[in-house]
């Protein structure tokens, strides 16, 4: 099946789907209520860059992110 050209061009248009509808439920529900100041926009970069470069464990990113949005909150 990896051979087939036919099968390896669903594939490719299935992951640009898949990308797609990703992308789409990453804006709607996620980016609309929680980006709302460019603090929350600069905590979710950070959180972003702890993933992709620091390679920091998930759950301690989402631990550390809603640690510091708790603060910041208590702090206004």
């Amino acid at each position: 099946m990896r051979r087939n050209l036919r099968v390896q061009s669903a594939l490719t248009g299935v992951n640009a789907a898949v990308v797609g509808l990703l992308l789409a439920a990453l804006y709607h529900p996620v980016w609309t209520i929680a980006i709302r100041q460019p603090q929350d926009f600069g905590l979710a970069l950070v959180a972003l860059v702890a993933l992709m470069f620091w390679r920091l464990p998930p759950w301690l990113v989402v631990a550390g992110s809603g640690a510091a949005g708790w603060l910041a909150n208590v702090t206004l």
